[in-house]
């Protein structure tokens, strides 16, 4: 991989951004501001508070380091016409892999923790923040982000901090619900985040992605958390369509194209998410690697100007998920 020169700070954008548009506007936004006794401060975005539509944009672009933006827009779905959500990544392979994807796994208290979030790019402690060259090791400040029924505590903090070697009153973690507005957004935001390790799963090199958007339906919010779980998935495997500008050789692409998308399992394609997560004792840990892939995705070759697709939306599952069965 060739070596990168980057002159901006992930952990400081978003940092800047939690201090601009979310802290000062947490009552407005319907989020809390809890500080801990080591000094951390954590973001209630929807688990004592429910968030709502802005504060799931600005939990999806903290995620994102700054380097990408949440639009709201709609999707046409039978007779309904129902929410969705785009993002527009700059930098998309260091945004998404060092930042955004929900892959750094933790034990504590007995329990698996995934974390997501800028603070990745200082860790380095996952594959797939490993696959880019972006180090944010100078930062002094780092934001972790959470889905989690609970709000995390002090010592969670504690060991985060130490782990990113900072000081602990320099942590923000996020922290929300499957089953709420922002819970939902933040999940169905995770389109670009899903295509990308999918493509460096199958050996396409990360320094070839120039620029990526998405788009993915939102599903209707649920109080029930494993019905939402299930339901957020659907949007991805049967909903999300993801364009991905490169500059390679066609056959790069080629190669890959009918190993890219969850519509390639065909023994369980058609099967709403809720189902195959009870086969797999609902743990994420048990879930094959093949079926967190992105329904479909467009690439545009920058090189060549030709452009190739792979992938189908699932209408009729996704009407199950937002209509009932």
């Amino acid at each position: 991989m060739k070596t990168a020169s980057y002159n901006f700070s992930l952990n400081r954008n978003a940092v800047r951004l939690l201090k601009e548009k979310v802290i000062p506007h947490a009552q407005a936004l319907d989020v809390g501001v809890i500080k801990l006794a080591n000094g951390s401060t954590v973001l209630d975005m929807g688990i004592n508070f429910p968030g709502g539509w802005l504060a799931g944009k600005y939990f999806v672009e903290v995620g994102l380091g700054g380097l990408g933006q949440l639009s709201f827009g709609k999707m046409q779905l039978k007779n309904y016409m129902v929410p969705s959500v785009r993002v527009q990544v700059t930098y998309p392979a260091v945004a998404e892999m060092a930042a955004h994807v929900a892959y750094w796994k933790i034990r504590y208290k007995g329990q698996n923790v995934v974390i997501s979030g800028p603070i990745r790019s200082i860790t380095g402690t996952d594959i797939f923040a490993r696959a880019v060259d972006y180090r944010d090791t100078a930062a002094g400040e780092a934001v972790a982000l959470l889905q989690t029924t609970e709000l995390p505590d002090e010592g969670l903090a504690d060991y985060l901090a130490k782990e990113a070697g900072i000081l602990p009153e320099n942590l923000y973690i996020l922290a929300a619900k499957t089953a709420t507005i922002v819970g939902a957004i933040q999940v169905c935001a995770r389109n670009v985040e899903q295509t990308l390790p999918t493509l460096y799963d199958r050996g396409f090199p990360m320094e070839y992605v120039v620029q990526a958007n998405a788009v993915a339906p939102v599903v209707s919010v649920v109080d029930d958390e494993e019905i939402a779980y299930g339901r957020v998935n659907d949007c991805l495997i049967y909903g999300q369509e993801t364009n991905v500008f490169v500059r390679c050789s066609d056959e790069e692409i080629i190669r890959m194209l009918k190993d890219i998308p969850f519509s390639k399992n065909e023994d369980v394609y058609g099967t709403q998410f809720q189902e195959l997560f009870a086969l797999c004792n609902k743990d994420w840990a048990q879930v094959p690697r093949d079926w967190d892939a992105p329904c479909k995705v467009n690439f545009y070759n920058l090189v060549t100007g030709n452009t190739f697709s792979t992938g189908k939306i699932g209408y009729e599952v996704l009407e199950k998920s937002f209509l009932g069965n």
